[in-house]
């Protein structure tokens, strides 16, 4: 068996072949789309996309600024965008989607060049890059992540740039490397700091240094204790606490991870460590499978011991656990080539598991989305209805409006995190979904607080106090369920939302 696991993952040390499968990249790139849809309005594409919209028309968004352009001075992805769209005067849906597209042809190149730097025939390559498109946006442990979501944000360019940034590594060319990194880093800095960690583990690993490479992750754990236990001595504020521990923010504390959601952590650490075993220590992919069980124990022991559910919180916004993004991206590669190795003599039997693959996670797609269509099509009105109310909103209420509704309605059924902002291009009131802006932007946790706290209790209250608690808020339009009591003149409704005014607003 260890002959064979040889005989799989070779090191190549030559540049990757010319045979790049363009064509391939085309057909899987639509597959995808298909398989796994296309929501461009949903989850963290809401706060990506309101910022675009905010860089584009300054007047949008005034009052909850804050919590759309906090992230935008750090990142080239909103303001790239935007004076794209605004200097070709592109269709702002459709130049997203163009985008969406791109990335994830860009994710497959990526992959692929992986594949030819560790496995030996074009058979197992092959099977890796469709292992990549099946498992496209497989969930990564308990982080909250996929491997490439069905929509466009950052992470949807930084993930390629820092899969090339590996196969770099992997050619010894540093400074293509750096080259990756540093775009990834313009992209999404967080992201890229995890993929430069790993690579310069896998560096030290390469160039035969596997003590230097465990000194560099036992410096990075005493750092993390170092900061812990300095910030033992700094007060916890309530709100950042309370934004921290909202039940939808589990992610951010692995002692609030469910068990098969740690067992997704440890379980692929054990697979490559077999992988590293059969494969020959001194081997590419003994180094890629070292890397990987390097940072990934790391960030565990950091997670577990000095990010604690009780606090401090100094080192939650890091979300050290998400390094696991860029294993779960590699390892999903270097498993389809294993599959298509270990069925070379049965291509039906390689056929089966690759369509279970892609309906599997197709059926979990749509168990994801249900109130949404498979791909939400640019310039097609939207099945969804919490989605038709935002877009009525849009063209029927005053730019400067300023919305007010139960903070957990991201959450309610049907609605598939749609984002509000982003849709409606008016303001709101913090919800749930921005306490994961508050969880790195610690700044803003106050006014979260008071002002998320401030709706709680919208769909009951009477109308007097609505207006006694939400009007010094700068609140004009309320979102209330159907059935909700109220006087307010409310100009649309649907079966799951009516938009209400508060008197004396236009």
């Amino acid at each position: 068996m260890k002959k064979s696991f040889r005989t799989i993952f070779t090191a190549i040390a030559a540049p990757a072949p010319n045979r790049t499968p363009w064509s391939l990249f085309a057909m899987l790139t639509v597959l995808i789309l298909f398989v796994q849809g296309y929501h461009p309005w949903s989850n963290d594409a809401g706060i990506y996309l309101a910022g675009v919209r905010k860089l584009m028309d300054p007047g949008l968004y005034r009052s909850d600024a804050p919590f759309i352009v906090s992230h935008t001075h750090l990142s080239i992805f909103a303001p790239t965008l935007a004076d794209f769209i605004r200097l070709t005067h592109a269709n702002f849906a459709w130049t997203i989607f163009g985008a969406y597209l791109f990335s994830t042809a860009l994710f497959l190149y990526a992959s692929w060049q992986i594949a030819v730097r560790l496995l030996a025939s074009q058979r197992a390559r092959l099977g890796a890059l469709w292992m990549a498109a099946a498992l496209y946006s497989l969930p990564v442990a308990g982080t909250a992540l996929v491997i490439m979501d069905p929509y466009l944000t950052a992470r949807s360019f930084s993930t390629p740039l820092d899969l090339l940034a590996v196969s770099a590594a992997l050619d010894r060319r540093y400074v293509r490397t750096g080259i990756w990194l540093v775009l990834a880093a313009l992209l999404h800095p967080l992201m890229a700091a995890f993929a430069f960690a790993f690579v310069v583990i896998l560096v030290a690993l390469d160039r035969e240094r596997p003590r230097f490479a465990l000194s560099l992750c036992v410096m990075g754990i005493l750092a993390a204790a170092i900061a812990y236990w300095n910030s033992l001595f700094q007060p916890i504020f309530i709100a950042y606490r309370e934004a921290l521990l909202l039940p939808a923010h589990t992610f951010l504390f692995l002692g609030r991870w469910q068990w098969y959601e740690i067992a997704g952590a440890v379980l692929p650490l054990i697979l490559f460590a077999v992988t590293a075993w059969k494969s020959g220590l001194r081997s590419r992919i003994a180094h890629i499978c070292l890397a990987a069980i390097l940072t990934g124990a790391s960030s565990l022991i950091i997670a577990a011991f000095f990010v604690p559910v009780r606090g401090p919180y100094l080192l939650v916004p890091l979300q050290v656990m998400r390094i696991d993004h860029i294993l779960y991206a590699l390892g999903v590669i270097l498993f389809g080539g294993l599959v298509a190795h270990l069925t070379n003599r049965r291509t039906w039997i390689a056929f089966v598991f690759f369509l279970l693959a892609f309906t599997g996670m197709g059926i979990a797609a749509r168990l994801s989305y249900p109130g949404c269509r498979a791909v939400e099509w640019p310039g097609l009105a939207p099945k969804n209805p919490w989605s038709q109310a935002f877009l009525w909103i849009r063209g029927h209420t005053p730019p400067a409006a300023v919305f007010a509704f139960n903070p957990r309605l991201v959450y309610q059924p049907e609605e598939d995190e749609q984002g509000f902002r982003v849709l409606s291009e008016r303001s709101q009131l913090p919800d749930d979904k921005d306490a994961g802006v508050v969880a790195v932007f610690p700044s803003l946790a106050f006014r979260w607080a008071r002002e998320r706290n401030a709706t709680l209790h919208i769909n009951t209250e009477s109308d007097a106090e609505r207006v006694k608690i939400l009007a010094p808020l700068g609140v004009t339009w309320l979102l209330l369920p159907p059935n909700a009591a109220t006087q307010f003149p409310c100009p649309y409704s649907n079966r799951v939302v009516k938009a209400c005014q508060l008197p004396g607003h236009s």
